[in-house]
C-alpha cells in the first residue's frame, strides 16, 4: 500500500512470463504500435506516445534537457520532494530555474503562475513550465487546466508529470493543452517498471529541434528519438536504444485491463478508495495532512506522532504484511503515505489497511 509500485494483476504477470520478443521486427512492431495506440486513451490525447526504457525521473529530465537546455530558463511549480527535483535537473543541464513555491500539502494556483510569468517580462514565450499532477511526498494533487490556460496565453510550453496519477486519475492532455506528459507503468495503471510512457506534442518536438545546440545529451535528445522514429519505424525500431519487450507486453495487458474496466469507472474506483481511506484515518485520530482542495485519488497522507511513527509502520508490516510509506525529507517521521493505485484501490485493500492501522495504533500508543 505504498505510493508505487503497485501489485500487478495476475494477468499482467502472466503476460510478463511469455517468451521474450526481440525489440524489432514485424511482429514486435505490431505489439509496440498497439501498446502506444492504446496508451493515447489514458493520456487523453491524439499526440504521439513513445516508450522510454528509463525511470520516471529520467523521462522528466528528458523534458528538461530538450525544453530548457544549457542557458535556458524553466519555470517549476514546487510543492514537495519530487517537484523539487526539477530545479535541480535544470541546474544540472546548465539552465536557470524559476521556482513557483507552494506550502507542503497544497499546490499552485493559476494566479500564482500568472504572477510569476508576468514578473519575468515579455520573453517567456517558448520557455517551459513544469507541474507535478500529484506530489506523492505530500498527497497534493493540482488541477492543470487553468494553470496551463495561463501558460498558453503567454506562449509558454507545459510539462505535466503525471507519474503518480496516470491510470488512476483523469489526464486530459489535449483538452488541457499540455505539450509533454509523463505517465508511468507500475503505479495506478498496473504494469511493470521499466518502460516509461511519454506523450509528446508537436510544440515539444519543434522546441527540441530549435534547442538542438543547447542539448548536451545523445539518448535524452528528442532529436535522436525523432530520427529513429522517422528512419526505423518501418521495421519496428522507432527508438534509439534497445527495449524491455517483456515489460512492454505486460504494460499492454495492463492497459487492456484498464480499458476493459472503463477509464471513467477506474477513476471513480480510485476516488472511492481514497475517500474510504481518509474517512477511516480521521476516525482513528490520524488527521489528513493534505489541504482539502488538493486531495489526490491515488495517494493519501496523514499526520502521525514522531514518537511512534517508525513503530507503527514496522508493526503494520511485520504483523499484517502491509507496507505503508514514511514521509520524506522534512516530513520524515511526521506523516504516513498510503497509496491506493491499481489493484490496491479497492474496498477490500483499504479495509485491510485500516484494520491493520487500527490494531497497530492501539499497540504503539499504549
Amino acid at each position: 500500500m505504498i505510493p508505487g509500485p503497485s501489485q500487478p494483476d495476475p494477468e499482467v504477470l502472466k503476460a510478463l512470463a511469455e517468451p521474450v520478443l526481440p525489440h524489432y521486427g514485424v511482429h514486435w512492431k505490431s505489439v509496440y504500435d498497439d501498446t502506444t495506440s492504446k496508451l493515447r486513451a489514458v493520456f487523453g490525447t491524439k499526440n504521439e506516445v513513445v516508450l522510454m526504457p528509463v525511470p520516471g525521473q529520467v523521462a522528466v529530465e528528458t523534458s528538461v534537457v530538450n525544453l530548457v537546455g544549457r542557458g535556458g530558463t524553466g519555470f517549476v511549480c514546487v510543492n514537495g520532494v519530487f517537484s523539487g527535483m526539477i530545479p535541480k535537473m535544470i541546474k544540472a543541464v546548465g539552465g536557470n530555474a524559476v521556482a513557483i513555491r507552494s506550502k507542503l500539502g497544497s499546490g499552485p494556483t493559476a494566479e500564482d503562475v500568472a504572477a510569476v510569468l508576468d514578473e519575468s517580462g515579455r520573453d517567456v514565450a517558448g520557455k517551459a513550465l513544469f507541474l507535478v499532477h500529484t506530489e506523492t511526498s505530500t498527497g497534493a494533487a493540482t488541477s492543470p487546466a487553468e494553470i496551463f490556460k495561463v501558460c498558453r496565453k503567454r506562449g509558454v510550453l507545459t510539462v505535466l508529470d503525471a507519474i503518480s496519477t496516470f491510470g488512476g486519475m483523469e489526464v486530459k492532455m489535449d483538452e488541457w493543452g499540455a505539450d509533454y506528459v509523463i505517465g508511468y507503468a507500475s503505479k495506478a495503471v498496473g504494469g511493470i517498471f521499466g518502460a516509461q510512457p511519454v506523450s509528446i506534442g508537436k510544440a515539444s518536438w519543434e522546441a527540441a529541434k530549435k534547442n538542438k545546440p543547447r542539448i548536451h545529451s545523445l539518448f535524452l535528445d528528442l532529436n535522436t528519438w525523432r530520427q529513429a522514429i522517422e528512419e526505423d519505424s518501418s521495421w519496428g525500431h522507432p527508438y534509439p536504444s534497445s527495449m524491455p519487450t517483456s515489460v512492454i507486453v505486460a504494460l499492454r495487458k495492463a492497459v487492456d485491463l484498464a480499458l476493459k474496466e472503463g477509464l471513467q469507472n477506474r477513476y471513480k474506483r480510485h476516488a472511492k478508495a481514497a475517500s474510504q481511506l481518509r474517512e477511516g484515518l480521521i476516525e482513528m485520530g490520524l488527521p489528513v495532512f493534505t489541504d482539502e482542495g488538493f486531495l489526490s485519488n491515488t495517494v493519501s497522507v496523514a499526520r502521525v506522532q514522531p514518537a511512534w511513527s517508525a513503530s507503527l509502520r514496522r508493526r503494520v508490516l511485520e504483523k499484517h504484511d502491509i507496507m505503508i510509506a514514511d514521509g520524506l525529507e522534512a516530513l520524515s517521521g511526521k506523516i504516513i503515505r498510503i497509496g491506493h493505485m491499481g489493484t490496491s484501490a479497492t474496498s477490500q485493500a483499504i479495509s485491510a489497511t485500516l484494520d491493520a492501522l487500527s490494531e497497530s495504533l492501539a499497540k504503539v500508543r499504549s
